[in-house]
């Protein structure tokens, strides 16, 4: 049973992952391309620990292709699943579940919902470090409660080195011990600041990617709002998407009543949840989110793939209602998991951005290419790298005599442009652009949709006016 699980965790996991990369992707790609000095003494600009870009570099010695690359994260993803059923087996030895005739060891029910989990198959296959901070998080979580401190405390470094926000479960563990055991907290302390030491030659990097990411505000305007969720509705949201995964509708209120039934299932199975570990299990589940929330007031980054470590000890939580109730959560939560991902694997709209197929169709076009960005988009630069791009917003918001003067050489030009709507309402809400290029004579002939990409127009100039 355990291979089936793991077989079947990697069966999904590899479900269209020969997907484009998006933007975020194609900068981890660009980035882990560097040499190793410049990933551990460089891109003071990009707020990320050096681990993952580490392991990222010596991946690509053997590939760059998309599957090849997502499956470093689909390694650690399903060694997250195998580390869940090992906690599950020791949290609960000896739990069945019974449904008629046939019985189902708990650790293989818990490894079963994060094999079928829609929001960690997707991150799964992000070309990120997520899936390798669900994974530690994971283990530092079993090692805080089999009080390893040791091994919880080289978890926790690697953490550090992995994710930024690996520290709201390393204060979850210590909020953890203080309340429940004031002598394993001395032991915490004590053996996290040994090795601690080990993250001193980060942080004089860590401090130059914090300073620059305090000034973001300046050379990035309105950025940061697209990294957070509205403090109003950050935990709803978060805790649905961890359930449901990554699922929209088109009808809202559709989506509102799907959103409404995940949030009531999943608060009635925490509700009714029995466990001589639901204290840990709880402190696990929502302390991280709560303390995030609480920085998010100062720094807004609260999405839920930044606490991807909640979701293994929400699973044990919704295995152990799963004892008392069998039958009604397991086919409420399979159910879940099931509209989840038939929508994630057949609707492009949420999947990746399609980089790639917009690349292909640019180079195949003979025009000039514009974005509203102030440098090259990642995706554009790893995909087509010989493309030539104007980067026609310098400075964000866009300014009129900025744009113009970088538009200028289309004056005389009667070639077509392909303008693309990417990030348009972050870097030309008012559209200056668009106006500028109606000033030089150009008009939209054609509109070009990529899912995720948006739409990229393509303009011809009016014959009046060459």
């Amino acid at each position: 049973m355990t291979f089936f699980v793991l077989a079947l965790g990697l069966i999904l996991r590899l479900i269209n992952l020969n997907q484009s990369f998006w933007l975020d992707e194609a900068s981890q790609a660009q980035q882990s391309a560097l040499s190793l000095s410049q990933i551990w003494s460089g891109r003071p600009a990009d707020f990320h620990p050096p681990l993952f870009y580490t392991l990222s570099h010596f991946w690509l010695q053997f590939g760059r292709s998309e599957i090849w690359l997502r499956l470093l994260p689909v390694t650690f993803g399903v060694a997250n699943i195998y580390v869940l059923y090992l906690f599950a087996r020791k949290l609960f030895p000896d739990k069945k579940i019974i449904i008629g005739h046939w019985t189902l060891k708990i650790e293989h029910l818990a490894g079963l919902l994060l094999s079928a989990a829609p929001f960690h198959i997707y991150y799964s296959q992000e070309f990120r470090s997520y899936s390798l901070l669900g994974l530690l998080g994971t283990l530092a979580m079993y090692f805080t409660h089999q009080r390893r401190f040791i091994w919880l405390a080289a978890t926790n470094l690697i953490l550090l080195y992995t994710h930024y926000s690996s520290i709201f479960i390393i204060f979850t563990q210590l909020a953890y011990f203080a309340i429940y055991s004031r002598k394993a907290l001395t032991k915490f302390i004590i053996h996290n600041i040994l090795f601690l030491v080990l993250y001193l030659p980060w942080f004089p990097q860590f401090s130059r990617q914090l300073n620059a990411g305090s000034r973001i505000d300046e050379y990035l305007p309105g950025w940061r709002n697209i990294l957070s969720i509205s403090p109003i509705k950050a935990f709803p949201v978060i805790l649905f998407k961890l359930i449901a995964g990554r699922i929209t509708f088109v009808s809202r209120p559709l989506y509102f009543a799907y959103f409404a039934s995940v949030m009531v299932i999943t608060l009635f199975s925490l509700l009714v949840a029995r466990s001589q570990a639901k204290s840990f299990l709880f402190v696990w589940s929502f302390l991280p989110i709560f303390i995030m929330l609480l920085t998010s007031l100062a720094f807004p980054q609260n999405q839920p793939f930044r606490v991807i470590y909640v979701l293994p000890a929400l699973i044990l939580l919704i295995v152990t209602a799963c004892l008392r109730f069998p039958k009604l959560f397991l086919t409420l939560f399979m159910y879940i998991a099931l509209v989840g991902n038939i929508a994630y694997f057949t609707r492009p709209r949420l999947q990746r951005e399609q980089w790639s197929q917009a690349a292909i169709f640019l180079q195949s076009q003979a025009g000039v290419v514009i974005i509203k960005f102030p440098g090259n988009f990642a995706p554009l630069d790893w995909y087509a790298p010989d493309l030539s791009v104007i980067a026609a917003v310098p400075t964000m918001p866009a300014r009129s005599e900025e744009v113009a003067m970088k538009l200028s050489s289309l004056q005389a030009s009667t070639t077509p442009v392909y303008l693309l709507e990417y990030l348009t309402d972050l870097s030309d809400p008012n559209r200056i652009v668009d106006n500028t290029l109606d000033q030089l004579g150009y008009t939209v002939s054609r509109t070009y949709d990529f899912p995720g990409v948006g739409f990229i127009y393509k303009y011809d100039k009016n014959d009046n006016r060459i």
